[in-house]
């Protein structure tokens, strides 16, 4: 890697982007000996933000809950078994979206 100062690389600047493509080769630029900037290849940054991809834990996608949900009835009734409770419930869901 070579390091070169700001002013440099606005003069030699066709140049330097000529090595990068072909050499993969990367300057640091710096300005007042301060490193400011790198003049990469674009397949190698590319290669390099895939690299840090892979290396990034994977994000869990928060699931969106879409429509709605109406309780009708009594849910905790102790007098029914939960097969019946499931059917009387279908039957009074089954009829309230008749009528809307």
């Amino acid at each position: 890697m070579q390091r070169i100062p700001l002013s440099e690389a606005r003069s030699h600047l066709s140049a330097l982007v000529q090595q990068a493509a072909t050499q993969r080769h990367v300057t640091a630029i710096t300005v007042h000996d301060e490193l400011k900037a790198f003049l990469i290849a674009p397949s190698r940054l590319e290669a390099l933000l895939e690299a840090e991809r892979k290396a990034r834990p994977a994000r869990k996608r928060k699931s969106k809950l879409r429509g709605s949900l109406r309780i009708v009835g009594d849910l905790e009734a102790p007098d029914e078994s939960p097969s019946q409770r499931l059917q009387r419930s279908a039957l009074t869901s089954a009829e309230v979206l008749e009528r809307e």
